[in-house]
C-alpha cells in the first residue's frame, strides 16, 4: 500500500547533497553535545555567516530545519554553531545561528555501556551511534535483532520484482535503470510520480546504521501497547490534521484519539504507530480513499489503504472501496478498529513488529513479501512523527525498547547514490542491414543481417546519459562471418557497465525460423509445447513482444475453438502460429498454474491439481503441461504445493 494522497498532492521530499559517512570507531568521544531547533524553516550554511551558501538537498532545493529536529553540535564559531543532523535519513554537516538551538545538552559517554552494547551482538559501526542515543536517553533499550542473511542477500531479495520498492524524488541518480524500471530514456512510473529505486539506493534505506538518531530509530521501535501512549500523546500526533477532532459516532462525537488509543488497547499495538500510519496514508487534509462513495446509499471510510492498489488513481480506490466495502466499514469508527487489527494480526504477531520490518520483511515467514508499503522511505517518515509527538509530550525518556536488525555481513557502510548509474544506449543503428530484434535498452543481444556483399558497416551507439563513456563501434570490418562486436557503456559513477552484443551477419548465411523467433523473445519452445508468458499477460502485448524482438514475423493467437483472437489473455490452451521466412509453425500455449485456461491462477487450478493427483479428474496435454510447475516432467505434491504458494502472495510467477 502506498500513501494515496501523494497521487493527488505532489510530494516534496527532501535528500541530502553530502554523502553520509559510518566510520568505524576505534576510541569513543568523552563527551557529546546535542540540541534541538527551536525554530521554523530555519536554513543551514555550508559555513558560519549568512555570506555563506545555504545547503541543498540532491533536487537542489534549500535545507530548513524546524522544531524540535534533534541536532549534534560538534563546534562554534562565534554566533555560530556547526551542527551534524539527520534529514530525511541522510547525515549532513552545516551551521546555524546559535540563538536558534534550544538548550545545549552535553553528555559524558558510558564507554562500560559499549562494551554492553558489543556483547549484545552489534557490531561496532553500531556502537558509537547507540552510545550517544544510550547518553541522551539512558532508560532507552537497544537489542539485536539478527536477521540470518547479508546486506546484500537482503538487497538482491528485495530487489524482485522491479516494482516491490517505490520511491518518489527527481534525483534520477537514486533510480533504477534494469530492465522493466527503464527502457530507451525513459523510466517506468509504477504509480503516478513512483519509480522503481536501484540497488544502492535500496541499500541505503535497508541498512539501519544510517537511522540511529533521535529523528529516525522510531522506526526501530517494537510496536506493542503501552499505557504510556495516552490519548494527549495521540492528539499531539494528529493537530492539524483531518483527524484533529471528533467524528460521529452512535449520535454523538467521538474524537480520533481515543479511537486510536482505544483500537492499541484492544489489539495490543502502539496507538501512536497507528496514527502515524493512517498520516503516511491520507496525508494531514485526507484522501481519496478516507471517505469514498459506496453507491449503496452508504459512506466506507479505509484510512490505512488495505486493497488500495493499482497504477491509477481510480483502480486505487476501487479496490480500497471494495476491501472497506467487504468489512462495512461505513465509519471512521469501524475503518480505524479494523485496520488496526489488520495491523496487529497480520504484522505485530508475526514478527513484524517494528516500522522498519512492516516495511522489508526480513524475518516474518513470507520473507521479503507481505510488506505493508511499497515506499521505501515511509520508515523514515513515519519515525519523524513518532518522535516529534514522544518530543512534544515530554516523553522521549520513557523505558522505550527498540529492536535492531543487524545482517550477519555488512560491509563498511552504505551511501545513497550522487552520480548517475544510468549505462544504456539511446539508439543502436547501422549503416546497412538490419538489425534484430528492434532496438530497446533494456535488451543486450542483437543480431545485425546485411548482404553476402557487404564488407564495411558503421555502427552507430548513442549514450544516454551525457557523462556516460561509450566505448565500440564505428566503422567494423567484416573479416570473419559472423562478426561479433561488443558495444560497452560505462556509467557516470564508474562502477555500471553495459554491454551491448551485437552478431553481425551476411545474409544468405541465416534462415530463422518459428523457433528462434520465439526464443528471441524470451519464450520457451518444446516440441509443440510454448511457454514463458507472464500470468496474466494480454494477447496483445505478447504478439507486439514477438514483433518487436523480429519485426518481420507474423503472429496470430487463438483460442481453444481456433477461433484468431486480439484480445483478452493468454491461457494455456490457445494457440500461437508464428510465421517466419515464409514459413509458418503452431504451438499449444502453456501457461504455467493455469490449469482450467483461463489465463489466471485461481483456487481453482489448485483444486484441479489435487483432484488429479487423488484421480477424481485427468488432466491431459497442454493443461497436464501446464501442472509441472516444479517443470521436472511430472506432476506431483510439489505442484500443488506451489501453487498455493503463488496464491498466497508467497511467489509472483513460475
Amino acid at each position: 500500500m502506498k500513501k494515496i494522497s501523494k497521487i493527488i498532492m505532489s510530494l516534496i521530499i527532501a535528500f541530502s547533497m553530502f554523502t553520509p559517512v559510518i566510520n568505524k570507531v576505534e576510541a569513543l568521544d568523552s563527551t557529546y553535545t546535542y540540541a534541538y531547533i527551536d525554530a521554523t524553516e530555519l536554513s543551514v550554511r555550508s559555513g558560519p555567516g549568512t555570506n555563506y551558501s545555504r545547503i541543498k538537498h540532491d533536487e537542489g532545493r534549500d535545507i530548513y530545519l524546524d522544531r524540535p529536529r534533534a541536532v549534534e553540535v560538534i563546534g562554534t564559531s562565534g554566533e555560530w554553531s556547526k551542527i551534524r543532523f539527520n534529514y530525511w535519513g541522510f547525515t549532513y554537516e552545516g551551521y546555524v545561528y546559535t540563538k536558534y538551538l534550544g538548550a545545549k545538552y552535553t553528555h559524558t559517554i558510558d564507554q562500560n555501556y559499549a562494551n554492553t552494547l558489543r556483547q549484545k551482538g552489534f557490531p561496532e559501526s553500531y556502537v558509537e551511534k547507540l552510545v550517544k542515543l544510550h547518553a541522551q536517553h539512558p532508560n532507552w533499550n537497544f537489542e539485536v535483532s539478527k536477521t540470518n542473511m547479508t546486506l546484500d542477500q537482503a538487497v538482491d531479495g528485495e530487489y524482485s520484482p522491479i516494482n516491490k520498492n517505490l520511491i518518489s524524488t527527481s534525483n534520477k541518480a537514486q533510480l533504477s535503470t534494469d530492465p522493466g524500471a527503464y527502457s530507451n530514456g525513459v523510466y517506468t512510473q509504477f504509480e503516478p510520480g513512483w519509480y522503481a529505486p536501484n540497488k544502492q539506493t535500496l541499500k541505503y534505506y535497508l541498512d539501519p546504521r544510517n537511522f540511529l538518531d533521535d529523528n529516525s530509530v522510531f522506526m526501530f521501535e517494537q510496536l506493542s501497547f503501552s499505557e504510556s501512549q495516552t490519548t494527549a500523546v495521540v492528539q499531539n500526533i494528529l493537530n492539524g490534521s483531518f483527524m484533529s477532532g471528533t467524528y460521529p459516532y452512535n449520535g454523538g462525537q467521538k474524537s480520533y484519539a481515543e479511537t486510536f488509543v482505544e483500537a492499541g488497547r484492544k489489539y495490543g499495538v502502539s496507538p501512536v504507530h497507528l496514527a502515524a500510519r493512517v498520516l503516511q496514508e491520507q496525508g494531514n487534509k485526507g484522501s481519496a480513499t478516507t471517505e469514498m462513495d459506496g453507491g449503496d446509499g452508504k459512506k466506507y471510510y479505509n484510512y490505512f489503504n488495505f486493497g488500495a492498489s493499482g497504477s491509477t488513481l481510480e483502480q486505487i480506490v476501487s479496490g480500497a472501496l471494495n476491501y472497506a466495502k467487504n468489512r462495512n466499514w461505513d465509519s471512521p469508527y469501524a475503518s480505524i478498529m479494523g485496520g488496526a487489527s489488520g495491523i496487529a494480526n497480520g504484522y505485530i504477531t508475526s514478527g513484524q513488529d517494528t516500522i522498519f520490518y512492516e516495511k522489508f520483511n526480513l524475518v516474518g515467514s513470507s520473507t521479503y513479501w507481505h510488506q505493508y508499503m511499497a515506499n521505501i522511505q515511509a520508515p523514515y517518515k513515519e519515525s519523524y512523527t513518532t518522535y516529534t509527538s514522544y518530543w512534544k509530550a515530554g516523553l522521549m525518556d520513557l523505558q522505550f525498547t527498540f529492536k535492531i536488525p543487524v545482517y550477519s555481513d555488512m560491509g563498511a557502510g552504505t551511501v545513497i547514490p550522487t552520480q548517475s548509474n544510468n549505462a544504456n544506449l539511446k539508439s543502436l543503428t547501422a549503416s546497412t542491414g538490419t538489425l534484430y530484434p528492434k532496438f530497446d535498452s533494456s535488451v543486450s543481444d542483437y543480431t545485425l543481417e546485411v548482404s553476402s556483399n557487404t564488407i564495411k558497416v558503421n555502427i552507430t551507439a548513442t549514450k544516454d546519459h551525457d557523462k556516460a563513456k561509450v566505448e565500440g563501434g564505428g566503422e567494423i570490418t567484416l573479416s570473419s562471418n559472423p562478426t561479433n562486436i561488443v558495444i560497452k557503456v560505462t556509467a557516470e559513477d564508474g562502477k555500471s557497465i553495459r554491454k551491448y552484443n551485437i552478431s553481425i551477419t551476411k545474409k544468405d548465411s541465416i534462415q530463422e525460423n518459428a523457433d528462434d523467433v520465439a526464443n528471441y523473445a524470451g519464450l520457451t519452445v518444446d516440441e509443440t509445447y510454448i511457454s514463458g508468458f507472464t500470468i496474466g499477460s494480454s494477447v496483445t502485448d505478447n504478439i507486439n513482444n514477438i514483433k518487436n524482438k523480429y519485426p518481420t514475423a507474423e503472429v496470430k493467437i487463438f483460442n481453444s475453438s481456433n477461433e484468431e483472437i486480439n484480445s483478452g489473455k493468454v491461457a494455456t490452451g490457445n494457440k500461437i502460429s508464428i510465421k517466419v521466412n515464409g514459413i509458418e509453425k503452431k504451438y499449444d500455449i502453456v501457461v504455467y498454474g493455469d490449469t482450467n485456461g483461463d489465463g489466471e491462477i485461481q483456487i481453482g487450478d489448485y483444486s484441479k491439481v489435487k483432484a488429479h493427483l487423488k484421480g477424481k479428474v485427468k488432466m491431459t496435454g497442454c493443461y497436464l503441461e501446464a501442472a509441472d510447475t516444479t517443470k521436472d516432467g511430472q506432476v506431483q505434491i510439489g505442484d500443488y504445493s506451489k501453487i498455493k504458494a503463488f496464491l498466497k502472495g508467497k511467489i509472483n510467477n513460475f
